[in-house]
């Protein structure tokens, strides 16, 4: 009998389909780019993550112009007067003059002229006699605003300073009470009476303190218990990076003033290397940003602590090359949820930004900011010729804002087996058309710009119930989501969506990605 001969039929490829949440985690400079989770980035600029979805970054309008007339000048220092009751005021410091830049708009008179430079330092402060506004410079007299009028302060002055002469402080801080000052090129702090501002200052030396050498540059208050009170810890940090903790109410006394530790950090960046964050301190060094609830109670070594951590490469790098340059700065917007790392490069600035809920990290460009400063709840910052309020609106000034994201290259489950990927779905809500989206998938950690252009389909930017289709709208919202499929062509082990945008009118968010390809042979 005879048996049929067995047919041999090629075995089919089947496509499989994968679903990628957006880099909700943030952009990952430290780890291999073979080794990243799925839901981090390489490249995440101008996109803002949060616990569910990445956010295309906001805006920047123009608020105050004009500064330093026909010839622009940079806007180094934004100081913000806040009274217990009545309106705030901000004032910017630009070349040798200083500006009310409170109301938008063209630039007023200058309020103080023939200063020596824009580079202070402020503290806003309340006592019995009123709210103030104090400033350092050390090289012009302390300035004191008093909600009216500037005046400045020496020792023949009324109010007066005495004990050390007003042009070598570099800064003022509140501490138990007291202001504290720092005389420039020394290791000595200034303290007044409690609940003074002026008067007859008293010599804090911190000589004997610090070993090894160079001079005071920034104090502050470390919170242990989240509030103001006697666990608040004085910190004072010098320029080789020794950090002298003390504990106390009354300097002057060693029954009430006791020094808890001396700590050795790395070397501080920049004179506004010092940023208070809820109770904890914040300090901008070599070893990156690092937090002294955690950082003090560690070892150097573990720089696994610092805030900075996960882009600790890209921080090491701008240290390394930009260490010198004027504009390193923390700020903290709480409107936002963001932590602020000011970095100044070659010919602008570029930044740094945390999302403080979640700790993910991503990187801001086109804000050419010398500094920032929150007034009335909102985000400002100093450029040359102008203030500009951040955080606002979908363009920069009515430029279009040019975004870019790398996803973590991803296995799809199986590092030994090629893929021929074929499909790509990013999930993207937006409320308006973006001027052009385009995307690609890198493989095998080989990164190229992405060709493919998006088309998406017009969105009115408002969806009506019953019209917006199920699955592809978003009821009662002013968001459409677009989950339209686009062809792509990559083969390799692992992949990664590499998208840019540039838009000057859509707020746009990022939820995830569908990827499908073919399995090709196991290696």
């Amino acid at each position: 009998m005879r048996v049929p001969a067995r047919q041999n039929r090629a075995r089919q490829r089947v496509a499989v389909t994968s679903s990628v949440p957006a880099p909700r985690k943030g952009w990952n400079n430290r780890d291999s780019i073979a080794a990243m989770g799925p839901d981090e980035a390489v490249i995440l600029t101008n996109w803002f993550p949060s616990a569910a979805e990445v956010s295309h970054r906001k805006g920047s309008a123009q608020y105050v112009t004009g500064i330093g007339g026909g010839t622009p000048v940079p806007v180094e220092t934004l100081a913000v007067y806040k009274p217990p009751s009545g309106l705030e005021k901000m004032f910017g410091f630009a070349d040798t003059a200083l500006y009310d830049v409170s109301a938008t708009g063209a630039v007023g008179a200058a309020v103080v002229s023939g200063l020596t430079n824009a580079r202070w330092k402020t503290l806003d402060v309340t006592t019995s006699g009123g709210n103030y506004m104090v400033s350092v410079n050390g090289v012009d007299k302390l300035l004191l605003y008093d909600g009216t009028s500037w005046a400045p302060i020496d020792g023949a002055s009324t109010p007066s300073i005495t004990g050390v002469a007003t042009t070598s402080l570099i800064s003022a801080t509140l501490h138990m009470e007291r202001v504290w000052y720092i005389e420039k090129n020394s290791l000595n702090a200034w303290y007044t009476a409690a609940g003074a501002i002026t008067g007859a200052l008293t010599k804090f030396p911190l000589g004997g303190v610090f070993k090894g050498g160079g001079y005071l540059l920034a104090q502050g208050t470390w919170t242990l218990d989240g509030g103001r009170g006697t666990n608040d810890l004085a910190v004072f940090v010098s320029s080789t990076g020794e950090v002298a903790v003390y504990q106390g109410t009354d300097p002057a006394s060693s029954s009430t003033w006791t020094l808890v530790g001396v700590y050795t950090i790395g070397k501080p960046i920049g004179m506004r290397c010092l940023r208070q964050l809820a109770g904890d301190l914040l300090i901008i060094t070599t070893d990156g940003v690092i937090s002294c609830s955690q950082y003090l109670t560690t070892d150097r070594a573990s720089k696994s602590v610092a805030l900075t951590d996960i882009i600790q490469s890209a921080v090491a790098s701008a240290v390394t090359q930009y260490n010198t340059q004027y504009g390193w700065e923390l700020a903290f917007y709480p409107a936002g949820s963001m932590l602020i790392l000011n970095v100044p490069v070659t010919t602008s600035s570029e930044q740094y930004v945390m999302n403080t809920i979640t700790r993910a990290w991503c990187r801001f460009t086109n804000w050419d900011a010398e500094c920032f400063a929150v007034f009335n709840d909102e985000l400002y910052f100093g450029m040359n010729g102008e203030v500009r309020k951040a955080w606002t609106g979908t363009s920069d000034a009515g430029e279009e804002i040019q975004s870019e994201v790398l996803q973590a290259f991803n296995y799809f489950g199986n590092r030994n087996q090629q893929k021929h990927f074929t499909l790509v779905r990013p999930i993207l809500g937006w409320d308006v058309n973006p001027a052009e989206i385009r995307i690609g998938v890198d493989v095998d950690f080989e990164i190229q710009p992405p060709a493919g252009q998006i088309a998406p389909a017009v969105n009115s930017g408002v969806l009506i119930w019953d019209v917006g289709l199920w699955g592809v709208g978003t009821w009662g919202g002013g968001i459409g989501l677009n989950k339209d499929w686009y062809s792509v062509y990559g083969v390799g082990f692992a992949g990664a969506l590499h998208m840019k945008v540039s838009t000057a009118a859509a707020a746009i968010s990022f939820v995830a990605y569908d990827i499908v390809f073919e399995p090709g042979g196991v290696v």
